[in-house]
């Protein structure tokens, strides 16, 4: 590529402009595209949230990414997205040794670490679910719910929740402030309250909490914060959904919050 196009590409990058980047590298024909520019095409599709087609990019280069750690991390970042978690863990992990101690790499790392444990823990909790249906007549069977409520599952709620509390299933930037405004949501619905207007002034306070926070990321990381806010939907919306609480996250939360 040519020092001058190359250039440009960058100021692009750092503009925002993406699908600048986009265009001109599609006006390179594809036999003429080398390493540097096919990575910088997959970033900027990345970028533009076209991750399949980042991720196809990427893949077509391999071979010479092999020890990239820049490429490790564009392709688990696509996967992450794709919410292809335990490829996307496999390839921050690469990167992770690649270049031990990146920050960004850190973060992704915990977050895909987190969302492969939480699946794995839905998929004991279906388990179980299931055979508690099973074990029911087929009458019966019908008017036991897939998610038990707080009433009938207050005990075994509990535990559930602060096992994911041990087990580091909280992202580390659930900080102490933000985990002390999640748990006033969760000893509300224990009190065997679901009232919504109650909850969402509750989950107000939680996300106030978080807003507060925006200061400590990087401002010029746009990714790592939507990532961040991102898990913090999913945290709350997976605590209701736990307890049987039936709430749109994106309706119960003002959309201005996130």
């Amino acid at each position: 590529m040519e020092k001058d196009t190359f250039a440009q590409l960058i100021i692009w990058h750092q503009e925002d402009e993406h699908e600048k980047i986009v265009d001109r590298i599609m006006e390179i024909p594809q036999l003429d595209r080398d390493y540097d520019t096919v990575s910088l095409l997959a970033r900027a599709l990345n970028n533009l949230e076209r991750y399949d087609e980042a991720l196809q990019q990427l893949l077509a280069i391999s071979k010479l990414g092999e020890n990239d750690p820049l490429w490790h991390f564009r392709v688990g970042y696509s996967y992450y997205y794709l919410e292809q978690y335990e490829e996307a863990l496999r390839e921050f992990e690469i990167t992770d040794k690649l270049d031990p101690e990146d920050r960004d790499t850190l973060t992704l790392l915990d977050w895909s670490r987190g969302k492969v444990e939480r699946n794995n823990k839905k998929l004991k909790q279906s388990a179980a679910l299931k055979v508690l249906n099973e074990q029911t007549t087929d009458n019966e069977a019908s008017e036991v719910p897939f998610v038990l409520s707080v009433r009938d599952n207050d005990s075994a709620s509990f535990e559930y929740l602060k096992d994911m509390y041990i087990d580091g299933y909280y992202p580390n930037f659930l900080v102490d402030k933000v985990k002390a405004e999640l748990v006033k949501v969760v000893e509300f619905l224990e009190q065997g309250n679901q009232d919504v207007e109650e909850i969402q002034s509750k989950l107000d306070f939680a996300i106030h909490a978080i807003n507060d926070l925006a200061v400590e990321f990087d401002e010029n990381d746009s990714e790592i914060e939507t990532v961040a806010r991102e898990s913090i939907a999913q945290t709350v919306e997976d605590i209701l959904a736990f307890f049987g609480i039936e709430i749109d996250t994106e309706e119960a939360i003002r959309e201005r919050d996130w």
